[in-house]
């Protein structure tokens, strides 16, 4: 990153000060990586060189990108007094990941805010500031998404050949952009010993870049699209106290909460629904319009009443597709606590991180069910008995009773059903093979649909600075000892068996996990010196 940069700052007054900058950003990022890897293993045991493969080797795998970015951009604020502020900014970036002929954007923002609390005097309330801004944003493709180009196979017969990607690429790509509006609050109160900051917001989103799914028989799998419009709505607040506060102790409260309404308002060429990504199982991730983004659709479990439906086998009877919406992995709001305890020179803080609601879908449960691998597939059923023996007609009978209704359902050509003969379901599901009720084979996919929800001790961190007095005689003019530890437990959450944020991705696979891992603990030590 080059920056050449002019700053402003002069007090056109004795009131009024402007200061401001004007400058020019260049920007240049190369990417290379070589890879390779044996085949069928190592020839001699330890001996790690790719030359010992048991098998002949392909040839490595080289992947190189260059980008850059040119930007011109200039912000100028004014301020009258200490009560009113006006600040605006506008920026202009050339990118080289967009087609030469429209890879110029813009993006501006202005906002100003009004300090009240300086036209009263109050002791109780020291501070009152009033904020709102605008500001539209801009981005640009990840390289290599304009054009599509070969890749080299290893060659046969000593007859070389290439293939195109999975992924079509688009010469037509435009930058993505969002505009956004905000209004603020903050205050404090009693000799600034609480207080809070309120935030409203509204942002909209246009020409997303995504890459999303379509049919392999177009002879690609994903296809880069600038993927329409999207709303988010919300509201953050923060607030903060001293309960206790002494020469030498002091307690401080923060607790943040947001909550955020996500909606997709348009997609590209007046499409109702587009597929972000088709999954295993037959899950899908999708954008609709009217909906949240991210919306997960599948097979669900039939209703009646209220009451899910039995089969005449004992299983869950399901819909017939995959098109029941079964909810989105977007959350009902997040939220958190952190609390900070000092003492003399020592500092103890925990934060406690809190989501609410979103839906994640387990591709570990769906087989691992019907694998036999959770408990859930063994032990004793209601009768005493071990749940893998046979299903008979005594009292030794294995299998489960699933909870609902047992009925007749049939499924209409239009795609709907009707459930009728409904009554005490009394019949048995196997739990004795791969086809269980609730592995992959039977179950619906709303049975290894989620809550995300979840409660979670994210970070505690104690520190010990040494007094100045110890150091007097050094050339050091402070210590600071520190310990961290995050992640270090999972107060709650309804997912089993997994950590709720655990996935593949944390774009447009969201919500969805696969082989996920044990989530880690983390803990570090730090030394801070100052000369």
């Amino acid at each position: 990153n080059y920056d050449l940069m002019l700053n402003f700052d002069t007090d056109l007054s004795d009131a009024v000060n402007l200061r401001g900058t004007i400058g020019t950003n260049t920007m240049r990022q190369k990417y290379a990586t070589l890879y390779a890897s044996t085949n069928g293993g190592l020839n001699v045991d330890r001996l790690f060189a790719l030359s010992n493969s048991t098998n002949p080797i392909d040839a490595p795998t080289q992947y190189e990108y260059l980008m850059g970015v040119d930007g011109y951009y200039a912000n100028a604020s004014i301020g009258f007094g200490n009560t009113l502020f006006l600040e605006g900014s506008y920026r202009y970036d050339v990118s080289s990941t967009l087609p030469s002929k429209n890879n110029g954007y813009d993006y501006y923002g202005a906002s100003g805010s009004f300090v009240f609390s300086e036209l009263l005097d109050s002791n109780f309330m020291p501070f009152g500031k009033l904020r709102i801004g605008y500001a539209k944003t801009g981005n640009s493709a990840t390289p290599l998404t304009l054009y599509n180009t070969y890749s080299l196979n290893t060659p046969v017969g000593g007859q070389g050949s290439g293939s195109l990607p999975s992924t079509n690429n688009n010469a037509n790509l435009t930058n993505e952009s969002s505009e956004e509006k905000e209004i603020g609050l903050e205050m404090a109160f009693k000799d600034k010993r609480f207080g809070f900051d309120l935030s409203l917001y509204d942002k909209r989103s246009f020409d997303l870049l995504n890459n999303i799914s379509v049919t392999p028989a177009i002879g690609y799998s994903g296809q880069w699209i600038n993927t329409g419009e999207m709303e988010n709505k919300g509201i953050e607040v923060a607030l903060w106290a001293v309960p206790l506060k002494s020469a030498d102790f002091a307690w401080n409260v923060n607790v943040s909460w947001g909550q955020n309404k996500n909606k997709v308002l348009s997609l590209p060429q007046g499409l109702p629904a587009l597929q972000l990504a088709s999954v295993q199982s037959g899950l899908s991730i999708n954008a609709v319009v009217g909906k949240p983004y991210g919306t997960l659709y599948g097979s669900d479990f039939i209703y009646q009443d209220g009451e899910r439906i039995i089969d005449e086998n004992g299983k869950y009877a399901k819909t017939q597709g995959q098109n029941e919406n079964l909810g989105t992995f977007q959350p009902d709001w997040k939220g958190g606590v952190k609390n900070t305890f000092s003492y003399k020179s020592v500092s103890l803080s925990f934060l406690v991180d809190v989501q609410q609601g979103g839906k994640v879908f387990s591709l570990d449960t769906w087989y691992g069910m019907g694998t036999g691998l959770y408990p859930e597939t063994a032990g004793l059923n209601e009768l005493g008995n071990p749940v893998r023996n046979p299903v008979t007609d005594g009292a030794d009978s294995g299998g489960i009773l699933l909870d609902g209704l047992s009925g007749t359902v049939t499924y209409l050509n239009d795609g709907t059903y009707e459930v009728t003969n409904t009554s005490e379901n009394t019949t048995r599901a196997r739990m004795d093979y791969y086809a269980n009720a609730l592995g992959w084979t039977s179950a619906p996919h709303a049975l290894h649909v989620y809550d995300a929800s979840f409660v979670k001790l994210r970070e505690v961190a104690l520190s010990y600075s040494v007094p100045n007095k110890l150091l007097a005689n050094t050339f050091i003019k402070g210590v600071t000892l520190s310990a961290t530890g995050r992640n270090l437990w999972i107060i709650h959450k309804n997912l089993p068996y997994g950590d709720p944020e655990a996935g593949l991705s944390s774009g447009n696979l969201q919500g969805y996990q696969s082989g996920a891992y044990p989530s880690t603990k983390d803990y570090g030590f730090n030394i801070k010196l100052e000369f």
